[in-house]
C-alpha cells in the first residue's frame, strides 16, 4: 500500500470498513483486529497512528465502561445496585473491536496523505467538486484557528492569565473570535477565488488506476467479503 494512489487507498479503506462494520458475531473479531494491525504494520506509519488514536480509544473505553451496565438481562455479577451483564458485554467489545479496527485502518492508510492528494483522490472518485472544496477548506481553517487558539493562549499566559476552570470563559472568548476571523478569511478567499475564475468548468484530467492500485483494491474486496463470509459461517 505503500505507492497507492490517493484515489485507490480511499476505495480500499471503503471496502473493508464495509466489512468491518457488517460484523456481528465476537467469533470473527479476533480476526477483524488482526487484519486492521495488518494493515497498520504493513503501511509502516504505526506510530502516528498510535498517536492518532487517543480519542477512538478514549470513545471505546465509555461503551465498555458503560454498556455492561445498562444493556442486557443475563446478570453476570452484581455489586448493590449496579449489575454487569453479559449482553452488554458482548455489545461492548463488538462495537469497540469494530470502531478501533475501522479507525485504525483509516489512520494507516488516509493519514500520511497531504490534503491536497486526499482531496485530488475524492475528485477522482466523482465526487462532487463543492464537497471536495469544502472538506479542503474545513481542513486548512481548522489549522488556522488551531494557530490562532494557540497564539492567544500563549499570549494570555505571559499577560498572566488564569489557569484551571477560572480560566474556561476566557477559553470560550477566544475561541469565538478565532471562529470569527476564521469566517472573514474565508469570505475574503471565497471572493478571491471567484474573480481568478473559480467554478468554470475546468478541471485537470484524473490519472488512471495503476496495477498495484487494482492490486490493492481487489485484495482489499476480497477480504472484505472474507470477513462477512466469516462472520455468516463462524
Amino acid at each position: 500500500m505503500a505507492e497507492a494512489s490517493p484515489r485507490a487507498r480511499l476505495v480500499v479503506v471503503l471496502f473493508l470498513a464495509f466489512g468491518i462494520a457488517a460484523v456481528q458475531g465476537l467469533a470473527v473479531l479476533p480476526w477483524v483486529i488482526g487484519l486492521a494491525l495488518a494493515v497498520v504494520l504493513a503501511c509502516g506509519h504505526w506510530w502516528l497512528v498510535l498517536r492518532r488514536m487517543r480519542g477512538p480509544a478514549a470513545l471505546a473505553l465509555g461503551l465498555v465502561l458503560v454498556l455492561p451496565l445498562i444493556a442486557g438481562e443475563t446478570v453476570l455479577a452484581q455489586l448493590g445496585p449496579i449489575a454487569l451483564r453479559l449482553e452488554g458485554v458482548q455489545a461492548a467489545a463488538l462495537i469497540a473491536g469494530r470502531l478501533l479496527a475501522i479507525v485504525a485502518i483509516t489512520l494507516a492508510l488516509l493519514a500520511p496523505l497531504p490534503p491536497f492528494q486526499l482531496v485530488a483522490g475524492l475528485r477522482g472518485l466523482r465526487v462532487p467538486a463543492l464537497m471536495t472544496d469544502l472538506a479542503l477548506l474545513t481542513l486548512r481553517y481548522l489549522d488556522e484557528v488551531s494557530a490562532d487558539l494557540r497564539r492567544a493562549h500563549l499570549a494570555r499566559q505571559l499577560r498572566g492569565g488564569r489557569s484551571g476552570w477560572h480560566a474556561l470563559p476566557d477559553h470560550a472568548r477566544l475561541l469565538a473570535s478565532s471562529l470569527i476571523r476564521a469566517q472573514a478569511r474565508s469570505e475574503r478567499l471565497w471572493a478571491a477565488m471567484r474573480l481568478r475564475g473559480y467554478d468554470t468548468g475546468l478541471a485537470l484530467p484524473v490519472a488512471p488506476l495503476q496495477v498495484h492500485d487494482w492490486v490493492a483494491i481487489t485484495g482489499a474486496a476480497l477480504l472484505g467479503c472474507g470477513v462477512i463470509w466469516l462472520d455468516r459461517v463462524l
